[in-house]
């Protein structure tokens, strides 16, 4: 047996040894077995990180000698290339991801060392966590990723090392930057979501209510992961495909965004639960649930000619029914067997665990009610945002799979975007009611409605983007002014945790304006250019062709973009030939309002005439799009980073006790800004008391945070 492979079939022992002496300590409750299943991680944490280390090795000194090295990358390639190779395959990316999961434990396991947590808490989210790297290293051990490359085969159709010495290679469409980024983004956040599945099944297991503690920073970081991860893949499709879009609701894209749109409600009722104590039920929920759609994005992925779909996994068999070539796809592919099996269990789980849970839920808890007059409050309109995100999650779920055939982006835009739109509507009436007063957050809804159904009927062209343009210009505002009364300019570090989580709202706002106007204002024209003779006109701009460079293997145009008499960007589109496979090689020139987006069609004829045709698109707001979800990537780094630094400086009791101090003359001078913001003239008196208590209650549980 390789070594390679003997390291996974170790790690997979150990998983099982680790659950078993776990079970072991929950029963005789003896420190001796916490030592042995914490020495089981960490011997556990180094099989799989010199397995992955290993496979990182091979790649990098191409040792072709390897069947999964010699099918992902070849001798000359670039050292990012090698590297990349590494999870091309569905072999080391499974490995990759199961590192992800091991690291970010084996991280808590030490922790806990030094700072224990509840021991039965820990010890639930231990046996759960791997359970589920148990399932995955059993799937890696199908793979044997460390097998010989066959040397030679009987069949000449078969390719072999004789036939291919220095490797198969990439495909062209890999040969990208990008894959050295997207693909471990994805997955680390994959493996960041695992640690609150464990958690919050431990919870439900338990009832301890501490499992938010263990939950809530791996959510963030999941999330983190998981937007940068979509925004690369976004821009990879944007640069590298040549389609002239970024998002398409592909299957396998469609399926990696429901976990994000789950996970967005997760974190919002996390905080509540940590707070409040609301929603014992659907936090726990939500995060096993959040785990489950990253399975089913596995899932859709693997399972090749199910779905309907550009991705080159295998092409669906339209004469046969959805349920049959289910039902071929799992008796032919263990992997995706093993995956649809995994997702069973874990709902039959939960939905036991809920059951029992439910049962031992004190049912004397006062139920809130609200006058009609209440119902603009925070506790609805925090209800109202989650609901918003598991209606868009479940509906977008129903729309893939029941377009298993094939589906338009229009199947998902409409119903989608009416939702999202809904979801920004709330959002505005969440960020600013305290300071209008619920009378006049009720005239301004009703006004931004029908300024947006005035808009749907004058402007028949583009009504999507004049439908959108007054609920987005109101929640962009509102978002801003919120920004800016969060910020204190004599604890500018710490009010940037309250600015932090406005920075992530005006995020999405942004992202909404950019993929309206990318999707819904589009100029698109094709063209056919003389090389050094006159321009053509798209739009507001004019297109140029200045020269042409060919050469064996490519043909590069210089086009020069104009606007009037202004230059804007000089930029050479064509198309290269890449390890036999020709690939489009897109430009875009960028404007400060638009994309101009240029895609080549190579046409031999013409080029013998001088000519070069180009698909042209002028894609407005592109800028929004891409700034938004950088900005939001920025801004949870910034929340996470002041949570920790404030935390670290709060460790001896006295300096505990003065920073407490601080922090609540910062939280009631931001109190008494809150409250001087209120318009009194639009309350009663009755009201003005209601939010004393609100936001004192908002600065007893903001001190409790910063304490823990």
């Amino acid at each position: 047996m390789q070594f390679g492979n003997l390291l996974i079939y170790a790690s997979l022992v150990l998983t099982f040894i680790g659950i078993v002496l776990t079970l072991i300590r929950l029963k005789t409750k003896d420190a001796k077995y916490l030592l042995y299943s914490r020495l089981v991680i960490v011997i556990l944490f180094t099989t799989i990180s010199s397995a992955m280390i290993y496979l990182y090795s091979l790649f990098l000194t191409s040792d072709v000698s390897v069947e999964y090295v010699w099918s992902h990358t070849k001798s000359n390639y670039p050292f990012i290339y090698k590297l990349s190779g590494t999870i091309a395959g569905m072999a080391g990316s499974l490995l990759f991801w199961i590192w992800m999961i091991i690291i970010p434990w084996f991280y808590e396991e030490m922790k806990a060392i030094k700072k224990p947590v509840d021991d039965k808490l820990m010890d639930w989210t231990r046996i759960a966590l791997l359970s589920v790297l148990g399932v995955m290293l059993f799937i890696l051990c199908l793979h044997n990723i460390f097998d010989l490359t066959p040397e030679f085969s009987a069949n000449p159709m078969v390719r072999t090392l004789a036939t291919d010495p220095d490797g198969l290679g990439l495909n062209s469409l890999l040969q990208t930057e990008l894959m050295v980024i997207h693909p471990p983004v994805i997955f680390m956040a994959y493996g960041f979501l695992t640690i609150p599945f464990a958690s919050a099944l431990a919870n439900l297991i338990t009832g301890n209510k501490k499992w938010v503690g263990l939950s809530i920073n791996w959510s963030r970081a999941g999330w983190l992961f998981l937007t940068l991860g979509i925004g690369l893949g976004a821009l990879w499709a944007y640069v590298v495909l040549g389609w002239g879009g970024y998002w398409a609701w592909d299957p396998v894209e469609t399926s990696s965004l429901l976990p994000w749109i789950l996970l967005t409600g997760f974190l919002h009722v996390q905080l509540m639960y940590k707070r409040k104590g609301d929603y014992e039920i659907m936090a726990p929920v939500l995060g096993i649930m959040t785990l489950l759609l990253v399975f089913f994005a596995t899932f859709t992925t693997r399972a090749g000619g199910l779905w309907v779909s550009v991705h080159d996994f295998g092409e669906a068999d339209l004469s046969v029914s959805p349920m049959t070539r289910l039902m071929e796809i799992l008796s032919s592919n263990n992997n995706v067997l093993i995956y649809f099996l995994l997702m069973i269990a874990i709902i039959a789980i939960t939905l036991i665990l809920v059951f029992f849970r439910y049962r031992k839920m004190n049912k004397d808890k006062e139920v809130k009610t609200y006058a009609l007059s209440e119902l603009i409050n925070d506790d609805i309109l925090m209800l109202a945002t989650v609901f918003l995100s598991i209606l868009i999650t479940v509906l977008t779920l129903a729309i893939l799979i029941m377009g298993i055939n094939g589906l338009s982006p229009e199947n998902f835009d409409m119903p989608i975007g009416i939702l999202a739109i809904i979801s920004i509507l709330v959002l505005m009436v969440c960020l600013t009611w305290r300071h209008v007063g619920r009378k006049w957050i009720v005239i301004i809804t009703i006004g931004t409605l029908c300024l947006s159904i005035i808009g749907f009927l004058m402007f028949p062209d583009m009504r999507e983007a004049a439908a959108t343009a007054p609920i987005l210009a109101l929640a962009l505002a509102g978002t801003s002014y919120k920004i800016i009364k969060s910020f204190n300019p004599k604890h500018a570090w710490r009010s940037m945790k309250l600015v932090s989580a406005h920075l992530v709202h005006l995020s999405i706002i942004l992202i909404m304006i950019g993929y309206i106007g990318s999707n819904f204002m589009v100029t698109e024209q094709s063209v056919s250019l003389t090389v050094g003779g006159g321009g053509e006109t798209v739009g507001a701009y004019t297109i140029y062709a200045e020269d042409i460079e060919v050469t064996a293997d490519s043909i590069f145009i210089d086009i020069e973009v104009w606007k009037g008499d202004t230059f804007i960007k000089r930029i050479s589109p064509g198309i290269q030939l890449i390890d036999g496979q020709l690939r489009n090689e897109i430009k875009v020139a960028g404007a400060l309002t638009n994309d101009i987006y240029l895609t080549y069609n190579y046409d031999q004829a013409s080029l013998g005439q001088n000519i070069v045709d180009f698909e042209v698109k002028i894609l407005p707001l592109m800028k929004c799009l891409w700034g938004g979800m950088w900005l939001m990537s920025i801004a949870i780094v910034i929340r996470v980073a002041v949570e920790k630094t404030t935390k670290s400086k709060a460790s001896p009791e006295k300096k505990e006790g003065q920073e407490e101090v601080k922090d609540e003359k910062y939280y009631e001078s931001l109190l008494g800004k809150e409250l001087e913001s209120m318009d009194s003239s639009s309350k009663s008196e009755e009201e003005e008391v209601k939010d004393d208590k609100y936001f004192e209650s908002r600065l007893d549980s903001e001190l409790d945070d910063m304490d823990e």
